[in-house]
């Protein structure tokens, strides 16, 4: 006995088919060079810094991931600190460290998702950070999202002189929007 399966399909031949996320003209205001990777345990968070990713949600595991210069996390809230452009609807998701006692003004504007991210720094048995999910969609151009620090901790002579000790820059993770 022979079964013949036939699946009619429609295309819209007016609608261009859907591409793929393409970020460019990636540019950070420090002047730091910033790359992007996939978001998957194991890969580094940093450019200068050896901490690995350890969990990732199954949500946006995978995605791509713009690796931020740990440094960074000094430039204020009220300024810019990186640019990109999309070809496309994205949402950005922020990965926002726990150890702060406030969120930058900026990331106010985003939702706070019921996800967080953990890592773990060079020593592989030792858990480092803890973040949480922003996320906030983008139309298709350009992306510009402000510095980590904000203003009120900037104002504490500890937080400034420690160069921020203890505390994380955030990353970002970029889904296309279907």
């Amino acid at each position: 006995m022979v079964i013949y399966l036939f699946v009619l399909m429609s295309f819209d031949l007016n609608e261009p088919p859907q591409s793929k996320l393409e970020i460019k003209n990636l540019k950070s205001t420090s002047g730091k060079e910033y790359c992007i990777n996939s978001l998957i345990p194991g890969e580094y968070q940093y450019m200068d810094r050896s901490y690995q990713f350890n969990y990732i949600p199954e949500e946006i595991n995978g995605l791509t991931h713009i690796k931020t210069c740990g440094n960074d996390k000094l430039i204020s809230e009220k300024d810019v600190c990186l640019s990109f452009d999309v070809n496309c609807v994205v949402d950005v998701y922020i990965l926002f460290g726990d150890k702060f006692p406030i969120i930058p003004e900026w990331l106010k504007q985003f939702e706070r998702m019921r996800l967080n991210v953990t890592r773990q720094d060079s020593k592989i048995d030792n858990l480092k950070g803890y973040f949480s999910l922003y996320r906030k969609t983008f139309p298709k151009g350009t992306v510009t999202l402000y510095g980590c620090s904000p203003v009120e901790m900037l104002e504490k002579e500890l937080y400034v002189k420690s160069m921020g000790a203890n505390y994380c820059m955030y990353t970002i993770a970029i889904k296309r929007k279907d």
